[in-house]
């Protein structure tokens, strides 16, 4: 009978506070909950050490810097893919401008090209290194369009053309 008068025996703990008073059912010495013991100086043993505060602020300024990082590459990598879009459609608008030059120009004179582009894009023909000239309506003359612009942007594409 005695082992069982054990069992249900409780530890009653004084707190540092007079008016709280708590029970540890299961005799132990320890406290659950809300009740902490307090030192004799009245500090909590619950308080964060200045380690885990130090460690805290180094993640998240880690986070914090790794997601702005990420977040300037995106946009700079739009700002890439935009001038390629726009160079591609320059570079097809120049190849289409001077399939149009080749058509209507005299055998023999020169072959002008005209062509609109936006101001940070340059296009020209860049094969032959002189101002080509209109090619005959039996023979092909190969021609190396380049186009340069913003971002590293250049593109090179050779087309053939003739006269109809």
């Amino acid at each position: 009978m005695k082992r069982y008068a054990h069992a249900v025996e409780a530890t009653v703990v004084r707190l540092a506070d007079p008016v709280c008073i708590a029970v540890d059912p299961h005799g132990r010495g320890r406290l659950t909950g809300r009740f902490r013991r307090r030192a004799a100086d009245g500090a909590t043993d619950a308080g964060e050490s200045l380690i885990e505060i130090l460690l805290t602020v180094v993640i998240t300024g880690l986070t914090v810097g790794a997601l702005l990082a990420g977040l300037a590459n995106a946009g700079e990598a739009g700002n890439v893919q935009r001038a390629n879009v726009t160079g591609d459609k320059i570079m097809r608008n120049f190849a289409e401008a001077t399939k149009a030059a080749a058509r209507s120009c005299v055998a023999g004179g020169p072959l002008l090209v005209v062509s609109t582009e936006p101001g940070k894009y340059h296009a020209v023909i860049s094969d032959p290194p002189t101002t080509p000239q209109c090619p005959s309506s039996t023979v092909a003359t190969v021609l190396t369009l380049d186009v340069s612009g913003p971002s590293g942007l250049h593109e090179t594409m050779q087309i053939a053309v003739r006269r109809p």
